[in-house]
């Protein structure tokens, strides 16, 4: 991690993309990285939590940290306080904190593939949020409000289709194709993101899409 450490030297780094590097943690001496906007940690994989000392990039727009551990979101990341997109899914979240509305500039909240059972009402307090996705097979409560928002949120279902169990001696093969999974997925949830707002007008009358997705 010493190349990540020295980043704390660098006062005016706007961008940091240091996913799938196999990080198991992040330096505190990043938060000294006070101009960043855009921070990637993708694909690390064993990334379970973030330094409170992160608290400091009030710059950063865009955080990714999907396909890591995190069991819950970092008390830091509620403190960026203009963050506007925030990707942590194939994670392993199990609630959200009720705060979550702390983050009022946010506008995209990806979710898919964790393990929540429930959306707290708090989403609905939320004024920029246009675009939350989270996988329903396991939900079994959603805040009324929320379907009926009318905020301009709009709500995406992504179902994972079942993953057959896979026993393989090649375990790099297996983590490389995991690793090409997750980006192709992505590169279709910034696809859709962009046809919607490249549209001319989206229907007011639609709150909720299911789609079925099968890589």
């Amino acid at each position: 991690l010493n190349y990540l450490t020295l980043t704390g030297c660098l006062k005016n780094l706007k961008v940091l993309n240091v996913s799938f590097n196999n990080l198991k943690s992040v330096p505190p001496e990043l938060g000294d990285c006070e101009n960043l906007e855009k921070l990637d940690l993708s694909g690390n994989m064993e990334i379970t939590e973030l330094p409170f000392e992160l608290s400091n990039l009030k710059q950063l727009t865009f955080v990714d940290v999907s396909a890591n551990k995190f069991h819950s979101i970092p008390i830091c990341v509620l403190r960026m306080s203009n963050l506007q997109w925030l990707d942590i899914s194939s994670n392993s979240l199990k609630d959200l904190p009720e705060d979550i509305d702390r983050l009022d500039e946010l506008q995209t909240l990806l979710l898919q593939k964790n393990k929540l059972t429930y959306l707290p009402r708090a989403l609905v307090n939320m004024p920029k949020l246009s675009l939350l996705v989270v996988s329903g097979d396991d939900l079994v409560e959603i805040p009324t409000a929320i379907c009926e928002s009318t905020t301009g949120l709009k709500f995406v279902s992504l179902k994972d289709s079942p993953v057959e169990t896979i026993v393989c001696e090649d375990t790099e093969k297996i983590v490389e194709n995991e690793r090409e999974h997750e980006q192709v997925e992505k590169e279709f949830m910034r696809a859709y993101i962009e046809d919607l707002r490249e549209r001319e007008s989206t229907p007011s009358y639609t709150t909720k899409v299911m789609l079925s997705l099968q890589l």
